[in-house]
């Protein structure tokens, strides 16, 4: 397979036959039934004997097999057809993007696939700058060999499969039960092999900038297809542009939603329920956000079913946004958590948490700046029982934080941002084992800007130097009497342990603690809630400046 011939090839053609082939072997799967049940099957009941029935019905039964098998035939032709198709569209569309950022950078490409730099113009264009356009030309010469060997299987496997169904045409084989059932397993099997079907996608162990290269390099063609055919393999993917989560998973929401709208509520079986009890808030949610003028777009980033629920929403689209939070709940956050406001002011509504910091930090950004704010339910934390008082949750949802603040940096357009991670409670021991994942030699992780722990009942490490974040770059809110920043160790009788470890807030942590304090004297319970509330004292406009970088952060003792 040339260049030429895959970047000009008409895929939609293939498709055509393939329709055609398709709507022959519907046709002719009503005719083999027709001819069963018609003839065949009323021959075998007519209870019909003797000699012209013993040579009759073996004949019969004979051209029943043969339809069957010629059946089979058919509907391979067709498959063979739509799957070749499918994989020549990915890549033919993943050449003509190859193609696109060649141009884009002033490169060329002849008629074999080899990409020339353009010359040197200017004194000034340093050897970095060289060794960087050179890289760039093997990167893209390597996208257009690897579109043109993928093509290249795809003509050869259907080349091969389409003469074999000639020839048993030709010979009368296909016309054999056996022949047409042993092409019906070959042309399973090679669909099992065909790129197309395997999705084509970076292997599980792919990090973010890789899927996100990945999904660029499909081209618009590539993409459609992948958002028409397989759209579960995007919804969740770190790396993939925000826009596009948001769509397919809204759609997804909208798929499970609306069949439960429209029954009666006393209607609905236990699987409805429960469908409407872990889905309902989010829908709820995000009609309340669409309906008032006044909030900023919110971006549903993740969805899903697995342990008690996932869901991810973004305030302000990461992929733009100069200024990025990203804020972990703690105990007992589930979806219902993330459901409408309300006007709750107590802290308890985690996506109102959310949107108090994206408003608050929108009103402190620099000119130029933007902000997005993130809350992110993607593991499952504990409830008031045992579950809280084990480090278990945390550890186990840290890398897919980790790896979801990668996916945010590796999908953002323009300028490198500035992404600041939040912890609340529980939250911040899932964020302290998160970061220190990220930030250890030889991470593919990539690390946040800032580190906030707020409530913070220990985050698993003696001092803020052991997450390996650059000096300053740590900070606490503590209120005085928040009770879950004073849980004692169960293991030590040092004043300065916490359950989890080290008190954030102590002058041995030494980290930055700013103010909070202006509720400390009320409700205990209130202390712990409110670091994100507009209620809750200074404490969401020191976040809010460390989130812009505004430099306005009020500092506090340590203990």
């Amino acid at each position: 397979m040339d260049l030429a011939s895959l970047k000009n090839a008409n895929v939609a053609d293939l498709y055509t036959l393939a329709d055609a082939y398709d709507a022959l072997c519907k046709a002719y799967t009503q005719h083999t039934a027709d001819w069963k049940s018609g003839t065949a099957d009323r021959v075998h009941g007519s209870e019909w004997t003797g000699p012209a029935a013993t040579a009759a019905i073996p004949v019969l039964d004979g051209i029943t097999d043969k339809l069957y098998a010629a059946r089979i035939e058919l509907s391979c032709i067709g498959t063979d057809l739509r799957d070749c198709a499918d994989s020549f569209t990915l890549a033919q569309s993943k050449l003509r993007q190859a193609l696109t950022d060649a141009q884009a950078m002033g490169m060329s490409v002849n008629e074999c696939g080899a990409v020339s730099r353009p010359p040197a113009g200017s004194p000034y264009q340093s050897p970095a700058w060289e060794a960087k356009q050179k890289a760039a030309a093997e990167e893209i010469g390597k996208r257009i060999n690897a579109a043109l060997a993928e093509a290249t299987r795809v003509d050869e496997r259907l080349a091969e499969s389409l003469k074999r169904y000639t020839g048993h045409a030709n010979d009368k084989s296909g016309l054999d039960v056996k022949t047409a059932s042993a092409d019906g397993y070959l042309s399973d099997f090679a669909a099992m092999g065909n790129p197309a079907r395997q999705l084509n996608m970076p292997g599980k162990d792919a990090n973010p900038t890789e899927v996100n290269a990945w999904w660029k390099g499909l081209g618009p063609e590539g993409q459609q297809w992948f958002l028409g055919h397989h759209p579960e393999a995007i919804g969740n993917l770190d790396g993939v542009p925000a826009e596009v989560r948001d769509r397919v998973n809204r759609a997804h929401l909208e798929d499970l939603m609306q069949p439960i709208r429209n029954k009666n509520p006393k209607e609905l079986n236990s699987n409805e329920k429960a469908v409407l009890a872990l889905y309902g808030p989010i829908a709820d949610r995000l009609a309340e956000d669409g309906n008032d003028p006044k909030r900023p777009q919110v971006f549903l980033l993740g969805l899903g079913s697995e342990g008690q629920g996932r869901a991810i929403l973004s305030y302000g689209n990461p992929d733009t946004a100069t200024d990025i939070s990203a804020y972990v709940p703690g105990i007992t956050t589930n979806t219902a958590s993330l459901g409408k406001g309300d006007n709750v002011k107590d802290g308890s509504n985690e996506a109102e948490n959310a949107l108090n910091l994206y408003r608050t930090a929108a009103k402190k950004a620099p000119s130029g700046h933007s902000v997005a704010s993130i809350v992110w339910l993607g593991y499952d934390p504990p409830g008031i029982d045992l579950g809280a008082a084990s480090t278990k949750a945390g550890k186990d949802g840290a890398p897919a934080y980790a790896n979801f603040l990668s996916g945010v940096r590796a999908g953002h357009e323009g300028r490198p941002p500035h992404i600041t991670s939040i912890g609340h409670s529980y939250g911040s021991f899932l964020v302290g084992q998160a970061t220190k994942l990220a930030t250890q030699p030889g991470s593919h992780y990539a690390p946040p800007d800032d580190v906030v722990f707020l409530g913070s009942p220990g985050i698993g490490v003696d001092k803020a130097s052991d997450l390996r974040m650059p000096p300053g770059r740590v900070w606490v809110g503590a209120a005085d009497n928040d009770f879950v920043t004073r849980l004692p160790s169960k293991f030590s009788i040092d004043p300065d342990e916490r359950w989890y470890g080290r008190d954030p807030a102590s002058k041995h942590f030494d980290a930055h603690r700013f103010t909070v304090d202006n509720w400390s004297e009320g409700n205990p319970v209130d202390a712990h809630t409110k670091y994100l509330s507009p209620h809750g004292g200074p404490s969401l406009d020191n976040i809010a400046a460390i989130v812009t970088g505004s430099g306005d952060v009020k500092l506090a003792g340590r203990r």
